[in-house]
């Protein structure tokens, strides 16, 4: 289903999201050449678990945001996607005002090498991650660098128990952060797959037209409860 740019992609009964962003296409040239200057610097180490080099989670610190357009543009359109995400949300919640108080971000690189290939994870506490994809590069099995991900119940013989999402240069996949998923490994890339990842935390404010109250006896609550219903008795 499409709402507007909004493409929704729903797996396990869950839905995911793809976002095209294309104001970030001419921004594009200049990550990779930033990336592989600081790659001749040093600057990037395996991470532990094997799922590529990383940066530190720092990306959307002020300064950044306020220094580099590109950083200001992709955490405006993660969060405008993920605000027009969350009106969409069901049950209690519905009526509860959210805030997006917190943006993480930083950035992935996926290369050929043997050891890359990271275990699953999820990353709750936060309510929706994702992942620009600033550079996908052809394989010659189509199966490989898929976002795969994995069915939040117990494995059972009458569903499928993973699924996977394409990656797509110049769009954001967004999911729910408490989905376990990893990226499949690249062995035939001849180049680096590079996103960008990000973290949307958000709190839920509750709202009460009348303040909680407790009674102390039976009486004192049918005597409020008749108050309330114009005078009339709970049965």
């Amino acid at each position: 289903m499409t709402d507007g740019q909004l493409q929704t992609n729903t797996i396990f009964g869950t839905p995911t999201w793809r976002y095209p962003v294309p104001e970030m296409k001419r921004f594009h040239d200049e990550i990779k050449g930033q990336l592989r200057d600081l790659w001749r610097q040093g600057y990037f180490a395996r991470h532990g678990s094997g799922y590529g080099y990383q940066t530190r989670e720092e990306l959307f610190t002020p300064v950044n945001v306020e220094r580099i357009e590109y950083v200001r543009v992709l955490k405006e359109k993660f969060i405008e996607a993920c605000t027009r995400i969350l009106t969409t949300r069901h049950g209690h919640s519905k009526r509860m005002p959210f805030d997006i108080y917190c943006v993480q971000g930083w950035v992935l690189i996926q290369t050929n090498e043997a050891w890359v290939d990271g275990p699953w994870h999820h990353h709750h506490p936060a309510t929706l991650s994702g992942c620009y994809y600033v550079q996908v590069p052809p394989t010659r099995d189509p199966t490989e660098g898929l976002l795969m991900f994995q069915r939040p119940e117990p494995n059972n013989i009458f569903c499928e128990n993973m699924a996977a999402v394409r990656p797509i240069e110049g769009c954001l996949t967004i999911f729910p952060s408490y989905l376990m998923h990893r990226p499949m490994p690249t062995p035939t890339a001849t180049d680096w797959r590079i996103g960008i990842c990000m973290d949307a935390f958000v709190h839920w404010n509750k709202r009460f037209e009348d303040p909680l109250r407790q009674f102390s006896d039976e009486e004192s609550y049918q005597l409020a409860a008749r108050e309330s219903r114009g005078g009339k008795s709970i049965p």
